[in-house]
């Protein structure tokens, strides 16, 4: 659909004068040339404004003014550009990790380590022993691979969590190999850090939780479990796993520590640290106690047919409640609010509202944000 039609029929569907509507599209053109043009979610040939225009008409007319002002001020659209950002900022984060590390087995501080030659060779041995997973294609392993060459050799990086006996192998034969290159001959061709890396955590339950049983679930606990028989071997005794997402909620950044606590204690194997490039605010998200027009749209226009197993029920706040406004240029998390992403399934049944994503999702397996 062409740009000017598609704004002059917006315009007529939100009854705007013409004052309003020069505002209002002034803004459109930068923010969807900018980013929303560009979400990968669309189906080929897909646009923006074609989504936008059913997005609002699925409302009723005294309820698009919501949805849109929703839109304006409270969507936080994280773009390509952006995202690729918070993977050039990982290193630097992952570095002060190591050199605090360094410093405190050094017993000085952390500022006593730049330019102390014992410091710099044992951040450099950290370094070389360090292993770099992908939990998931969001991490960009690739990116963070390219982004830091000449730092990180290309036999530290791993893009999946799941790593077969063969690849170990592979793995340690290459650390051997770099070890002897830098003159570390008597260290062990140990990994003495992993750091599992990915693009996003909402709730942290993808990452590690605990079930009714009791039982650990997530990344985390799979990885450690699929490991810990490496101690000493492939890995190092004190080895430490270090999770790194580009970007969390504020809520998952607390969720997560505090369940890494309880499972450390649990297991009694590895040492654990969380990280993240950017972690946004608590002030975005919305509950009940969010603008009235805004919770009771998001209430209304639901359909209960969205839900499934892992959803659960009355997920109009998104997966757990998180009332996230968020969506990343690949895909809409599901722990943002439903009437960003959701589609009504085959089971809808009148009167439920039919919903119609601004941003339609992809599920990707067991997904729980």
């Amino acid at each position: 659909m062409k740009a000017q039609l598609a704004m002059r029929l917006l315009a007529d569907l939100m009854e705007w004068d013409e004052t309003r509507a020069t505002e209002e599209f002034a803004w459109l053109r930068l923010m969807v040339g900018a980013k929303y043009d560009h979400y990968q979610g669309y189906s080929p040939g897909a646009r923006f404004y074609v989504n936008l225009l059913a997005w609002l008409g699925q409302f009723a007319r005294k309820d698009r003014t919501t949805a849109y002002s929703f839109l304006r001020k409270q969507l936080v659209f994280v773009s390509q550009g952006e995202m690729h950002h918070l993977v050039d900022l990982t290193m630097p984060v992952l570095l002060r990790c190591m050199r605090t590390e360094v410093a405190k087995q050094l017993g000085v501080p952390l500022y006593r380590t730049w330019g102390n030659k014992a410091a710099e060779r044992h951040l450099e041995l950290i370094g070389i022993r360090t292993l770099y997973v992908g939990l998931s294609d969001g991490a960009k392993i690739d990116i963070f691979r390219r982004d830091n060459e000449g730092r990180v050799s290309t036999e530290q990086v791993v893009a999946a969590s799941e790593i077969s006996n063969e690849k170990w192998k592979k793995l340690n034969e290459a650390l051997r190999e770099r070890l002897d290159k830098r003159g570390f001959c008597d260290e062990a061709a140990m990994f003495e850090r992993v750091c599992l890396i990915d693009d996003f955590t909402a709730s942290g339950a993808t990452l590690i939780r605990q079930n009714e049983k009791g039982e650990w679930k997530g990344k985390i606990p799979v990885f450690c479990d699929q490991n810990q028989g490496r101690l000493g071997t492939s890995l190092t005794a004190d080895c430490c796993i270090h999770i790194h997402h580009y970007l969390a909620s504020s809520r998952a950044t607390g969720t997560v520590d505090d369940a890494i606590g309880r499972f450390r204690v649990a297991t009694g194997a590895f040492r654990f640290e969380s990280t993240f490039s950017a972690i946004l605010s608590n002030d975005i998200v919305i509950d009940d106690n969010g603008p009235a027009d805004l919770v009771r749209l998001l209430k209304d226009c639901y359909d209960p047919s969205i839900e499934d197993e892992h959803l659960k029920k009355d997920v109009w706040y998104g997966y757990r409640a998180c009332g996230l406004p968020v969506v990343l240029y690949h895909n809409a998390p599901n722990n943002s609010v439903a009437i960003l992403w959701a589609t009504s399934g085959p089971r809808h049944a009148p009167p439920a509202h039919q919903m119609r994503p601004l941003f339609s999702r992809k599920k990707r397996h067991a997904d729980h944000g």
